[in-house]
């Protein structure tokens, strides 16, 4: 069995809520476990800069002191916060997050993605690795952080922006939020929009799956 530690960037107080994009990886990937753990004090995540800097040690900390003996690390947080810092920290150690898996599985569909997100700007990952293929960001309206995406109001204008993203000549949506994972809308926008939709806890199992391959090769030499 493949271990992975999933950091959750939102304080959960809930068992369910808190092991929800580990058990999507699980149902859809043989072979691996995924043990998740969030840091304090955040209670409405990370959408800000200011947030994401407030984060960046908590995260660290956990992924150090809890996941440390893992096969591999996740940061469940399409702006990949404290990747570098943690892989710094524990050299060696595969480490990713849903930013990074994202864009790298968005490009497996097209090469005009448009970014469905929290906030008004792409995430970082994002902008880097598409430059001069991101037609848009697009934050649906009244969508101001992930507890908004659990609303009805927030689920139908993710909806509305999905469409508006396929007029607008987008041929894949990248989500920009694991949020959108939790509300488990992808299929939902695909159908509407009739584009193909990147979901970053999927593309974050993916990326597991291939590294617990390379694991696996790796012992039998």
């Amino acid at each position: 069995m493949f271990e992975v530690g999933l950091i959750r960037v939102i304080t959960l107080d809930d068992p369910k809520q808190l092991n929800i994009h580990g058990r999507l990886i699980e149902a859809l990937y043989p072979n691996i476990a995924v043990e998740s753990a969030c840091i304090p004090d955040q209670p409405e995540g990370i959408h800000s800069f200011e947030m994401s800097r407030e984060a960046v040690p908590k995260i660290v900390e956990l992924a150090c002191e809890k996941f440390a003996h893992k096969d591999m690390i996740l940061v469940s947080c399409a702006d990949d916060p404290a990747l570098e810092e943690i892989r710094a920290a524990l050299p060696g150690m595969p480490v990713t997050g849903g930013g990074e898996c994202t864009v790298a599985a968005a490009l497996r569909y097209g090469q005009n993605i448009g970014v469905l997100g929290i906030i008004d700007q792409a995430p970082k990952a994002y902008r880097r690795i598409l430059e001069g293929r991101l037609v848009g960001n697009y934050r649906p309206e009244g969508v101001h952080s992930t507890l908004d995406l659990q609303t009805e109001e927030g689920y139908e204008a993710c909806i509305a922006t999905a469409c508006k993203m396929a007029e607008d000549g987008c041929d894949v949506i990248a989500l920009g939020c694991t949020g959108l994972a939790t509300i488990g809308i992808a299929a939902e926008l695909e159908r509407v929009s009739g584009l193909p939709v990147v979901d970053p806890v999927v593309a974050m199992g993916a990326f597991v799956s291939l590294e617990a391959a390379r694991a696996m090769r790796r012992s039998e030499l």
